[in-house]
């Protein structure tokens, strides 16, 4: 009983730990650039602010491995991934050969649209899973010109509005502040963004084990 109740405990810890978000903080500043930082509970998994480690030193041309050897292990790793994405038929030209040998060639289209499309899909419900917990955008556009000023005005609204009732679509906002105005003192378009996306893990989990699932369905079949 106590071993049941061991098991239960761990599976409920790891249900809350899959249902804890995973936060993205987003920023972009004229003088910075765009930083972002990746936190899970007190880790951060990612930060574009810290600075990069020293690459080691290359090992010895006699230790290096030959280029058709490199070429090969990249080579495999790519053609693995696009099978486990059901693309199969386009991971190599040995595989897209005997594809249009086994199924001819507009099938073989066909069915690496049908993979895309699917793949495309399981992208769109995991974005519709995510949450802006924060999103700030603020925009300046400049040109000491009023009749300039105003015409640019209008180029970044109906250049930004339409982008975010696309995103209103896609993804969910708890808040969501959106500035754009005119500065005669400046001559040039400024524009700072700062954002905090969510993503609960159990989400990617699942995105992963549709993949993966798929890829086994596959395997099955042939």
């Amino acid at each position: 009983m106590l071993a049941l109740y061991i098991i239960l405990a761990i599976l409920a810890l790891i249900v809350l730990l899959l249902a804890l978000p995973l936060r993205i903080d987003l920023r972009y500043a004229p003088e910075q650039g765009f930083r972002f930082r990746v936190k899970y509970l007190f880790l951060t998994l990612a930060d574009s602010t810290k600075e990069k480690k020293p690459k080691k030193p290359k090992q010895p041309a006699g230790e290096e491995k030959p280029a058709a050897q490199k070429k090969k292990a990249g080579g495999g790793a790519t053609e693995k991934l696009l099978d486990l994405l059901g693309l199969k038929d386009i991971s190599s030209k040995l595989n897209f050969k005997r594809a249009v040998g086994d199924k001819g060639l507009v099938e073989t289209i066909n069915g690496v649209f049908a993979a895309f499309g699917e793949l495309f899909a399981r992208i769109g419900r995991l974005v519709k899973k995510s949450v802006f917990k924060r999103f700030d955008l603020r925009i300046a556009v400049g040109d000491s010109d009023a009749a300039d000023c105003a015409f640019r005005y209008g180029m970044v609204c109906a250049a930004v509005y339409p982008l975010l009732t696309l995103l209103d679509g896609t993804m969910k906002f708890k808040k969501r502040s959106v500035d754009i105005g005119c500065d005669f003192e400046q001559d040039n378009t400024t524009a700072s963004f700062e954002g905090q996306l969510n993503y609960r893990p159990i989400h990617i989990v699942g995105f992963l084990l549709g993949l993966f699932g798929r890829y086994i369905r596959q395997s099955v079949r042939k």
